[in-house]
């Protein structure tokens, strides 16, 4: 009975390694792909436009490969290039869809920002012009 158990637990062993093996040279095969910096790029910008303050603070970006793959001896070149374009595309239409938003607020904040101004600069001039105005008879109010 202890030997059917080890068995298990060694074939469960060299199923993990064929597991890591294949990943890792998945891993490869993507890191060293034309496309790898662009999606790596496309990323970071991803990141970046939630960002308030200092982009800086962004962590370096070492994308987590650990997602299951297919076996990487099933994946063709043609696939590959083909599932990095689409991820390439993805990511800038999400991009895309996380600006709009972001847009939106600061031109809604300038244009309330100008809006304010105009007010107190108004309210600055009647102000100004009140306390200056005089009577008919030449004293001035205040």
């Amino acid at each position: 009975m202890e030997s059917s158990s080890m068995n298990n637990t060694v074939g469960k062993d060299d199923d993990l390694l064929v597991d890591t093996a294949e990943a890792e040279a998945l891993k490869k095969r993507i890191s060293s792909h034309p496309l790898y910096g662009l999606l790596v790029q496309t990323h970071i910008d991803c990141l970046k436009v939630g960002t308030i303050g200092d982009v800086d603070r962004i962590p370096r970006v070492r994308p987590n490969l650990s997602c299951q793959f297919p076996n990487p001896s099933s994946l063709s070149q043609p696939e590959l290039d083909s599932f990095m374009e689409a991820y390439c595309f993805a990511l800038s239409k999400l991009k895309e869809a996380m600006e709009e938003p972001q847009q939106e607020t600061v031109a809604f904040i300038n244009s309330m920002h100008l809006q304010l101004k105009e007010l107190t600069r108004t309210h600055s001039k009647s102000t100004a012009e009140h306390s200056t105005s005089t009577t008919s008879s030449g004293e001035r109010i205040d």
